[in-house]
């Protein structure tokens, strides 16, 4: 009897493997694809933060007082750098500055580990402000010119802590497009 070797549609004949080893083989080939894709979503959204630069800002007519700008805008570089950006980067540093410890505290209990710039603006408002009050106090008990020229605009510091909480703030306005 001739035993005549079958022939398979190409459909049914089973890829040869490659290489030896069977995690390297061509199954495994769109997969490999999809292990592409993790580190170039990582990569483009390391790039999506802000970045935030400090100026004095415009004020109305018999409003500024620089004391207190040149304070806010050198305090603010500050806590850019020492607070705010490790904590929006989500870097943890060996030894955390006591405000970095804190914005990440009050995001986590707020957020948990969801957070986003928009949260972190929030908190850092909340926290570098408070702050702020503090010093303004301090320096009005100590300088009589400041403690003048603020009873002239404002009637409590509460309004003082609102004005340039609203000059200095973190938040930044995005640009609505009109359709």
């Amino acid at each position: 009897m001739n035993k005549q070797k079958k022939s398979y549609p190409m459909s049914l004949v089973p890829c040869p493997r490659v290489l030896k080893y069977e995690f390297i083989s061509i199954y495994y080939i769109p997969y490999m694809r999809f292990l592409l894709l993790i580190p170039t979503i990582f990569l483009l959204s390391c790039g999506s933060v802000e970045k935030r630069e400090v100026s004095v800002a415009e004020h109305e007519k018999n409003m500024r007082i620089p004391a207190i700008d040149d304070m806010i805008v050198k305090d603010k570089k500050e806590y850019l750098e020492r607070c705010y950006m490790p904590v929006l980067k989500k870097i943890a540093s060996e030894s955390p500055r006591p405000c970095e410890t804190q914005l990440q505290q009050l995001l986590e209990r707020r957020y948990y580990a969801n957070y986003t710039q928009e949260h972190v603006d929030m908190a850092a408002d909340e926290m570098f402000f408070r702050d702020i009050k503090d010093k303004i106090a301090k320096q009005v008990r100590t300088d009589a010119k400041l403690r003048k020229a603020l009873g002239k605009r404002f009637k409590n510091m509460d309004e003082v802590i609102d004005y340039y909480k609203s000059k200095y703030t973190f938040r930044v306005e995005k640009e609505k497009t009109e359709n």
